[in-house]
């Protein structure tokens, strides 16, 4: 028989639903509540997945809250990674966009033209992230042996299809993924991993 680290498996990624707070803010640390719709946009998005043998979540209470409550509904294991947290945005968490600029607008501006080598005061860069994220990736795939779902971020998911498929940064930034939505992805060591879905929730 076949070792199972020799078989592919399912690796998802589901993103956290609507959060308390306001809309359309720097939120990485942040550790703001899903809303009660929040955590039906997740119930109706794992209704669509496939089973899964294992959760593992970002530390925020958005994806945690839910993973152990999924976890503990289907008698599977959850654990944290904290390598699945979101982009930290530092001094701008909880500020629109605009609010950063008008707080620090040489540090916003550059921020915006380059994530990569510009970070958030006290925050992280792209390169930062993705690097975080990769780790977490590798990990993920060198141990799992049962379809696992990893509960996250959209920042954490954009990653992971930048690597799945070689997204160029202009190009991952236009994948809508609205609260609930998820990807799925084939992962067997030693062969490139295959997107499996992607759907943007409603």
């Amino acid at each position: 028989m076949a070792d199972r680290a020799d078989e592919p498996v399912l690796l998802g990624f589901l993103r956290h639903g609507e959060v308390a707070g306001p809309a359309h803010v720097y939120r990485g640390r942040d550790d703001a509540p899903l809303t009660p719709r929040g955590r039906e946009q997740m119930h109706a998005a794992l209704a669509a997945l496939p089973e899964w043998g294992a959760i593992v979540s970002s530390p925020a209470r958005r994806c945690l809250d839910f993973a152990r409550e999924a976890a503990m509904a289907r008698g599977i294991d959850c654990t944290i990674d904290p390598g699945w947290h979101e982009l930290d945005f530092g001094a701008w968490e909880g500020l629109r966009p605009d609010e950063a600029a008008l707080r620090d607008a040489a540090a916003h501006a550059a921020f915006v033209r380059d994530p990569r080598r510009h970070a958030p005061p006290g925050g992280e860069t792209l390169d930062a992230l993705d690097a975080r994220v990769g780790a977490a990736l590798a990990r993920l795939g060198d141990t799992a042996r049962t379809p696992t779902l990893v509960v996250t971020h959209a920042g954490a998911m954009r990653a992971v299809l930048a690597q799945v498929l070689g997204l160029a940064d202009a190009y991952r930034a236009r994948v809508a993924l609205t609260p609930g939505s998820h990807v799925v992805v084939s992962w067997q060591a030693g062969s490139p991993p295959l997107l499996v879905a992607l759907r943007c929730a409603d």
